[in-house]
């Protein structure tokens, strides 16, 4: 059978142009997910790729975290490990006491006097300061080196006040020295 040419009037061109923009329109709406997937899967790819890199990043930020809390932990137990020990701050400031003394009889020093002073409680802390006051006459070699015996010492000690003044005697310089060093203790320790 034959076809019959259709006759387009400028009416007909108007209904085909509006039917053809229809279709393609309805065609645009129906695959416009499809279309815009296949071009944003790209976008995704790398947002994934971000994602897992910052996630990589935390990971591996967490590990050194991890790290560095040992070696804090392990250098707070070495801290821990230098305070002193005594069931009352009296008898940690006895240990400061013979600290002192053995440093004296290695410098070859007299201590003129020596006394304990009140404990000095850190607010939150949960430690305890003893400070032990001592003065004593010395040439400058012997108080450098009484110095840094107390700084050098097996337990937590440091020097918190220093007073010195040159004073002359017989054919030589003294100076007389007023120290306090300070030990601390665990304030659970202190409480009876």
């Amino acid at each position: 059978m034959m076809f019959k040419s259709i006759e387009l009037t400028q009416e007909r061109k108007i209904i085909l142009i509006g039917g053809a923009i229809l279709l393609l329109l309805g065609a645009i709406y129906r695959f416009y997910p499809v279309i815009i997937s296949a071009v944003s899967a790209s976008d995704e790819i790398a947002m994934k790729k971000n994602h897992v890199e910052k996630f990589l990043r935390i990971v591996e930020q967490r590990k050194q975290a991890v790290n560095e809390n040992g070696y804090f932990k392990r250098r707070f137990k070495q801290m821990e490990s230098r305070l002193l020990t005594g069931e009352t701050p009296t008898l940690a400031a006895v240990a400061i006491q013979k600290i002192l003394n053995e440093i004296s009889d290695a410098s070859d020093v007299k201590f003129m006097t020596m006394r304990v002073m009140k404990p000095k409680e850190g607010e939150n802390t949960g430690y305890v300061r003893l400070p032990v006051q001592f003065s004593m006459n010395s040439d400058v070699v012997q108080l450098k080196e009484i110095i840094y015996q107390i700084e050098a010492s097996s337990k937590l000690l440091v020097i918190t006040e220093l007073a010195a003044k040159i004073t002359k005697s017989k054919d030589r310089q003294l100076i007389r020295s007023r120290i306090t060093v300070e030990g601390v203790m665990k304030a659970h320790r202190a409480e009876s």
